[in-house]
């Protein structure tokens, strides 16, 4: 049983609200009882549950560990923006998978009709590394503009799938020097012949995932596990 939780000291912790009504009446745990707490920024901490009041369960720090669940190198993930639901998916995934950090990019085919909720991407995140077992919560951003993800690409290794791209493999665009490794995915309309090329001027690397046009979430999911593979992350 793991739960995010803020403002951990080096002796004792307490979940309240949300954390400790889940725990103490969901989970039913009791005095005695042992829980792992992290910090959101690569601690871990081994509790002990030292006694469970009505508005908070108090906890007794035994041990903690740095870095646990995460990647060797940095990951960002540059999404277009999607319907909530499938970038929701998207950023559950990704925060499984190990990335970073996770940026939703307005392009030109971009349905600009709704806005993304931050707030609640956040809680996603929390929740999938509760569930997957990372110490360190990745920072969602609010929305860029396609201008400013070509002034990011200079700065970062970038691959980025496009269905009109023939030859490029992901095996070959991986540079295994690089510690920081970004992926932008285009939205569902894809992107332009004029974004593809704008991109690749600026140092990104376009790949082809292969004869079928798959959905933005399944192109990110499918794309950083191949990366996550290919660089050593998975010991398969």
């Amino acid at each position: 049983m793991r739960f995010y939780l803020q403002g951990i000291d080096e002796n004792k912790a307490e979940l309240t609200g949300e954390a400790h009504t889940h725990a103490a009446y969901a989970m039913r745990i009791r005095t005695g009882d042992f829980i792992t707490v992290f910090d959101g920024r690569g601690t871990e901490y081994s509790c002990q549950i030292s006694a469970v009041k009505k508005d908070r369960t108090e906890l007794k720090i035994i041990d903690k560990k740095t870095n646990v669940g995460e990647t060797q190198r940095d990951y960002t993930l540059y999404i277009s923006v999607i319907k909530q639901d499938r970038f929701e998916f998207a950023v559950q995934k990704a925060t499984e998978l190990g990335v970073g950090r996770i940026v939703p990019v307005y392009t030109t085919y971009t349905q600009r009709g709704g806005s993304l909720n931050i707030e609640r991407l956040n809680r996603i995140v929390v929740a999938a590394c509760e569930q997957c077992g990372r110490s360190k919560l990745p920072v969602v951003e609010n929305c860029i503009e396609f201008e400013e993800l070509i002034a990011r690409t200079k700065n970062t290794h970038m691959i980025f799938p496009w269905e009109r791209e023939r030859r490029g493999t992901l095996h070959d665009a991986i540079d295994k020097t690089q510690k920081n490794i970004s992926v932008f995915i285009g939205p569902e309309g894809g992107i332009t012949e004029d974004e593809a090329a704008r991109l690749t001027q600026a140092g990104a690397k376009p790949v082809t995932l292969g004869s079928r046009i798959l959905r933005a979430e399944t192109a990110a999911i499918t794309t950083l596990s191949v990366i996550c593979f290919e660089l050593g992350e998975w010991d398969l």
